[in-house]
């Protein structure tokens, strides 16, 4: 009887490990298939459409924070440089919780960087561009070891911090608009792939960062993978409608708001399946638990 029980017991293990298995298997082709559907509907695009996408993304990129009286950043930035150790910028999120960016973080030293951070920056190598180069701690850190870096941001208020902070090339340009310039290294840290805004926004920025790359040239960049908040919560990164790491963005700093911009989270096997199909490489070189992670992309 004891015996009868226990194998009754063992088969009903068996069987619901056999189920668990198998709801996993349907969950990740399921995933797959979406990723797929999303990468052959990239690929339907033609070159035209794709060159007039990326003329409209220059645009939105440079409407956004370009002017003085839309760049909350730049102004908390500013007061925080001039004397006001307490200010802060609020970050407001279609799908994601509201957080706060303080300037004590855009200013932060090397040794104040997080691991991720310091092993990205010494990485760099050649002629650098630090895309988004906010209050100039990346290039100043990259100055100081004598290396080539090009500091590039569009907020005007960044542009004055990094010139007080005695940043020596600064760049008040789009990503978009560096058409004549070859680098070895294009830097994107602090969630830097976001300016992509969408996935189809990645697509055009790869296409377009191969015409910047030196032929030994990479991408060192940060982006976060937010499966493991929408498994917490029961639901996928992926559904039929929509790619849930595709967010927007508004910032606040006292009176000054941006308008709303477009800021993309992306796991890295979307951003791995969209690197070759762009005929690129990568890896990724490290990942934290909560999920941001440091990817290196490459010819």
């Amino acid at each position: 009887m004891l015996l009868s029980l226990l194998v009754k017991e063992f088969l009903n293990s068996l069987l619901l490990s056999i189920f668990v298995l198998w709801c996993l298997l349907i969950h990740r082709c399921w995933q797959e298939r979406v990723r797929a559907a999303i990468i052959w509907s990239l690929a339907r695009r033609e070159n035209l459409h794709n060159i007039r996408q990326c003329n409209r993304l220059k645009k939105s990129m440079r409407d956004i924070i370009h002017k003085a009286e839309k760049d909350p950043l730049g102004a908390m930035m500013l007061d925080y440089l001039n004397g006001r150790q307490d200010a802060f910028v609020e970050v407001d999120s279609t799908t994601l919780e509201m957080w706060t960016m303080r300037g004590e973080t855009m200013f932060r030293s090397f040794t104040e960087m997080d691991d991720m951070e310091q092993s990205a920056l010494q990485l760099c190598e050649g002629k650098i561009l630090d895309v988004g180069a906010g209050a100039g701690c990346h290039s100043l850190y990259l100055q100081q070891k004598n290396m080539d870096v090009d500091a590039l941001d569009i907020s005007p208020g960044c542009i004055q911090v990094m010139a007080q902070r005695q940043v020596k090339k600064i760049i008040h340009q789009n990503l978009f608009s560096l058409t004549e310039k070859k680098y070895t290294t294009i830097l994107m840290l602090m969630n830097g792939l976001g300016i992509c805004g969408t996935l189809d926004g990645c697509n055009l920025f790869l296409q377009f960062v191969k015409t910047m790359l030196a032929p030994d040239g990479q991408v060192i960049a940060e982006s976060t993978d937010l499966g493991s908040l929408y498994e917490d919560l029961g639901n996928s990164l992926y559904s039929l409608d929509r790619y849930h790491g595709e967010t927007e963005f508004v910032m606040k700093y006292q009176s000054i708001a941006s308008d709303p911009f477009n800021w993309l989270y992306i796991d890295f096997k979307t951003l791995e399946t969209l690197v070759v199909f762009n005929g690129l490489q990568c890896e990724q070189l490290v990942k934290d638990s909560g999920g941001k992670y440091l990817v290196r992309i490459f010819r």
